[in-house]
């Protein structure tokens, strides 16, 4: 069990851009809107299935402005996605972008043991797979759900074919964070070439605040 150690990890050195352009990472978290962690002691999963599904048009709405400006993203997918409209995870793998893993059904990590997240991650994977026709190697946490006591969970990742992860959250929010991480992409796991792939903060004097996200990007 890898112990949460700062101390341990090593930073991942950047990447060199090509005629002096910055280097830029984009994903999206393919979910419903019923499934965002707001909401989660608002509507019953049970209600799930009576409710509105918004995720193929909204989803088709970020392929095209993707396509008009010819990026290439990552989605991180909920395994329940894959299960309710494989054809929309079969249009973004068609449309060149990168499929990975977002779990089945948005539940936070630090709510299971060591075997329910295996198989979680397991089953979502193949959903994925088997949908896409391409082979997931990223995983992240629904709500940037990794905390220091779970931290072995990226060993578990490794162990079931992940290649990194984008799970951290380095600062401070009301429902997540860890503050004391690592700003950039860096190797979780001793010996290991398995990445983290925090998400973006800004650093502002002592401060770090949110900069990355959907709700924040609606904020700003």
């Amino acid at each position: 069990m890898s112990p949460f150690d700062l101390s341990t990890i090593k930073l991942v050195e950047p990447l060199s851009a090509s005629d002096n352009h910055q280097l830029n990472v984009f994903s999206v978290d393919v979910e419903e809107w019923f499934q965002v962690g707001a909401f989660e002691n608002t509507i019953s999963r049970h209600d799930w299935s009576g409710l509105e599904s918004r995720v193929e048009r909204q989803t088709d709405a970020i392929l095209a402005l993707l396509e008009g400006h010819g990026i290439s993203a990552t989605f991180f997918c909920l395994g329940w996605v894959g299960q309710k409209a494989p054809n929309l995870i079969r249009r973004i793998a068609d449309a060149g972008h990168e499929i990975a893993s977002h779990g089945m059904d948005h539940r936070r990590i630090y709510a299971f043991d060591d075997a329910a997240f295996r198989l979680d991650i397991i089953d979502c994977k193949k959903i994925l797979e088997d949908a896409s026709g391409q082979s997931v190697y990223g995983y992240r946490a629904p709500s940037f759900s990794m905390t220091p006591e779970k931290w072995h969970f990226f060993e578990i990742m490794e162990q079931c074919g992940y290649r990194y992860s984008s799970s951290v959250f380095p600062a401070k929010t009301d429902h997540y964070g860890i503050p004391q991480s690592p700003r950039t992409a860096f190797y979780p796991i001793l010996n290991s070439s398995f990445v983290e792939i925090p998400m973006t903060v800004a650093h502002m004097g002592p401060a770090r605040l949110p900069a990355s996200g959907g709700g924040y990007f609606r904020l700003l």
